[in-house]
């Protein structure tokens, strides 16, 4: 009898921790759903926490990131995924003018990291570049590119490498002022080109300095020619005076002379009336 008044007891009790065990799993399932997400860190990269919870715990930017594996969070949170490793930023700049007042082109890249990710999403946002420093850069690229005329900056490495260090130190100490929680690894303007209406114009004259140039070695030739040809006129007539020759025989000679020319490799026979040479 007793046994049957403790199973009797027991009964309800596994009935009751059964229902709450169904309860539990519900609940979870319902907050898995509905409340809670799961967020996993990629190599390289860091997680910076904004805290909003439904119910319990405390909001706001989490001071320390998430640097690996995987963190539950309540769906009213947000997360900022802040890469780590080294990258770039590419910034066209347009009609900069050189010292010479040639308005250049440039493609530039700024190479940078993040050395502080709360701090970067906390008081500067994803926007940093754009709000704190693009404004800034443009100024100090046009400031350095007017100090250069267009012929160094375009062929000479030595003035384009004092142009990248003097643009690069600027930065640093431009975000060094702002307190940017960013490293400015390397800045290159890459090489510059003349703006499409410049270029079009020098297209233009070195096309007419082309012919130009044609011209004059085209006259000089024709000079040279007129020249030889004076020269070779005035070495026959003396030839031919120092030989007492008229005219005609000279000129028989010089048919002859290049008769014998053409005939050299080959046997000819040269007839005249009344006369007959044989050359070889």
């Amino acid at each position: 009898m007793a046994n049957a008044g403790n199973v009797s007891i027991l009964r309800p009790l596994l009935i009751i921790g059964v229902i709450l065990a169904g309860l539990g799993i519900v609940l979870t399932v319902i907050c898995w759903l509905f409340f809670l997400h799961t967020e996993v860190v990629e190599p390289g990269h860091e997680l910076v926490i904004n805290d909003k919870p439904y119910f319990v715990g405390h909001d706001g930017v989490r001071d320390e990131p998430v640097r690996e594996g995987r963190i539950m969070l309540w769906r009213t949170s947000s997360v900022d995924e802040v890469r780590m490793t080294p990258q770039s930023i590419p910034v066209r700049v347009d009609d900069f003018s050189s010292r010479d007042s040639i308005l250049l082109d440039f493609e530039t890249t700024i190479q940078w990291r993040v050395v502080d990710s709360v701090t970067l999403v906390k008081h500067f946002g994803s926007e940093w570049f754009k709000n704190n420093i693009h404004n800034q850069y443009l100024s100090i690229v046009r400031d350095a590119v007017k100090t250069r005329t267009m012929a160094e900056m375009m062929s000479d490495p030595n003035v384009a490498q004092q142009v990248d260090d003097q643009v690069t130190n600027k930065i640093r100490e431009l975000v060094k002022e702002q307190k940017l929680p960013i490293e400015i690894m390397n800045i290159s303007l890459g090489r510059a080109k003349p703006n499409n209406d410049v270029l079009e114009q020098m297209n233009k004259t070195a096309a007419e300095q082309q012919r130009e140039r044609t011209m004059i070695a085209a006259t000089a030739a024709e000079k040279q020619r007129e020249q030889e040809q004076k020269a070779k006129a005035a070495a026959d007539n003396a030839y031919r005076n120092a030989m007492a020759m008229s005219p005609e025989q000279f000129i028989q000679l010089e048919y002859i002379r290049r008769m014998s020319e053409a005939c050299s490799k080959s046997t000819c026979v040269i007839g005249q009336p009344g006369i007959a040479l044989s050359i070889k």
